[in-house]
């Protein structure tokens, strides 16, 4: 990571890859100061927009430490992957769960805080929900737990029920391309790198500093513009590469909502440009394949349908299928 290049005082702003959101940051650092701290903080915003980089943050905070990962009483829970396959497990089980409360029954080895991290309050299941209501119930002193999710109405309400919310909204484009210059981008790719982001700061550091991810966003963006020109069978075709037969389950359902988000904003920058509002658009670098695009669309249909397969996902309904009933309103 280069330096700032005018020696700035953002360098401890932007170091650890959290971008704007400072009243959110703000609001913790008073709460903590002002001794109402709750026990249990859930962190919301889009995927990718900082919560789990400004828990994260608060967790170092609250112990000391530059990093919480060096902290013997720091804890991360996350969904994690089959030492076999590689592959994600459909959620954060009871195991994980069993395993963090029992650490926290404990007490703290250097006598301040203990502080845990639990990435995706979304995928805890119906069991390790309920193995974490006790330790949201009864917390122990000096414990925080933090816990992030891209919207509260994705976490069960008796978790939800419990935590103090603090949201986390997406950030502007020119915020988000002044961190990726100081990260060491050039300007003209850091200003298209953030407008592609949509106020998502990690997608935008993936973007500069991944070719892969931003390959692959490219690749994905091709497929749906592409959709009104291309038959049902080659429709069906892109679908079918973008979430695989034999791709497990909840695998599928992340790729399905990327893929939703994407299409999502695309529908937004082309109805901008029909309201001749085309300096707001994400995707700047494609917008004469977006003027062509609104041509042979009826937004009104696509906005139903990305609704209602959203809904299909979100029911966990199969997510091809969701994704080929989008395909058909093209």
């Amino acid at each position: 990571m280069q330096g700032p290049r005018n020696a700035e005082k953002k360098v401890s702003v932007w170091s650890d890859g959290f971008i704007g959101n400072a009243a959110a940051a703000a609001f913790l650092d008073r709460a903590v100061g002002a001794g109402r701290l709750a026990h249990a903080v859930l962190f919301v915003g889009p995927e990718r927009v900082g919560t789990a980089t400004l828990a994260r943050r608060f967790a170092a905070s609250l112990l000391g430490v530059a990093d919480p990962e060096t902290h013997p009483d720091y804890f991360h829970v996350e969904r994690e992957r089959d030492a076999k396959t590689g592959k994600p497990h459909a959620g954060i089980v009871l195991e994980q769960v069993h395993a963090l409360t029992g650490r926290l029954a404990l007490g703290a080895m250097m006598n301040g805080w203990r502080v845990c991290v639990l990435d995706g309050a979304h995928l805890l299941n119906k069991e390790s929900a309920n193995a974490l209501l006790k330790t949201l119930e009864e917390p122990h002193p000096k414990t925080a737990l933090l816990l992030t999710a891209a919207a509260t109405d994705q976490v069960m309400p008796t978790i939800r029920s419990r935590c103090q919310i603090v949201r986390l909204s997406r950030v502007p484009t020119a915020e988000i391309a002044a961190a990726l210059v100081w990260r060491g981008a050039e300007p003209p790719q850091a200003d298209l790198y953030a407008r592609l982001s949509g106020g998502r700061p990690g997608a935008a550091i993936a973007y500069a500093e991944d070719p892969v991810s931003l390959d692959g966003m490219f690749a994905m963006r091709e497929a749906i513009l592409d959709m009104p020109a291309a038959s049902i069978a080659d429709r069906f075709a892109a679908i079918e590469r973008a979430v695989p037969p034999k791709l497990p389950f909840q695998e599928s359902v992340d790729r399905s909502r990327v893929w939703l988000d994407l299409a999502a904003e695309l529908l937004r920058d082309a109805m901008l440009l029909r309201l001749g509002s085309g300096d707001r658009i994400v995707h700047v670098d494609v917008r004469d394949r977006l003027e062509a695009w609104t041509e042979r669309l009826d937004p009104a249909v696509i906005l139903v349908a990305l609704g209602s397969s959203r809904r299909l996902v979100d029911a966990n309904v199969s997510p091809r299928a969701a994704l080929e009933r989008l395909a058909l309103a093209f």
